[in-house]
């Protein structure tokens, strides 16, 4: 079985905006992005509008440079989950949101430490690389993390191909 979800990290020059969402189905109470899971025909894109649209009120004119940044696959022996991750900015004018449906928000400064907080196994490694390298660029990238929990986060232009269960090769 495969499990398809977004996840939108809101950010401003200094701070990104989290969602402490308490138990799911899915995964145990931890630090997110607003996001949630992709109905079947659904564009990942339409589905994280939809998603900051139920959860925090926000619509496509409130945001600014919406961009998928990440596609995190990982098997858990059970399931693969693919999340699809975004980035994007409140548009001038725009409240940042101070509620949500699904828990409490929170912005940590974009240096922050944040590896004592407890966040899904994808989640933490691509906000990780994106606070370190990847807010720097407009790269896309896709990130594997196997059963055993190797990872590799490649970026996709240098994608050769990419398998169900196995990491993808980089171009020469």
């Amino acid at each position: 079985m495969t499990r398809v979800m977004t996840t939108v990290f809101l950010h401003d020059d200094e701070r990104v905006l989290l969602l402490h969402r308490e138990g799911s189905r899915i995964i145990e109470d931890s630090w997110v992005g607003v996001g949630g899971h992709v109905e079947p025909e659904e564009y990942a894109q339409d589905a994280a509008l939809r998603e900051l649209t139920e959860e925090v009120g926000l619509r496509s004119s409130d945001l600014r440079d919406l961009r998928l940044r990440y596609t995190a696959t990982r098997d858990t022996g059970s399931e693969t989950r693919v999340v699809h991750y975004f980035t994007a900015r409140l548009a001038d004018g725009v409240v940042a949101p101070t509620s949500c449906t699904e828990g409490t928000l929170r912005w940590f400064a974009l240096d922050a430490d944040l590896s004592g907080l407890a966040m899904p196994p994808t989640g933490r490694i691509v906000l990780d690389h994106w606070q370190r390298m990847g807010r720097f660029d407009a790269k896309t990238r896709d990130v594997r993390v196997t059963r055993s929990g190797d990872v590799s986060i490649v970026p996709l232009e240098r994608c050769r191909a990419i398998q169900p269960g196995t990491a993808p090769t980089l171009e020469a």
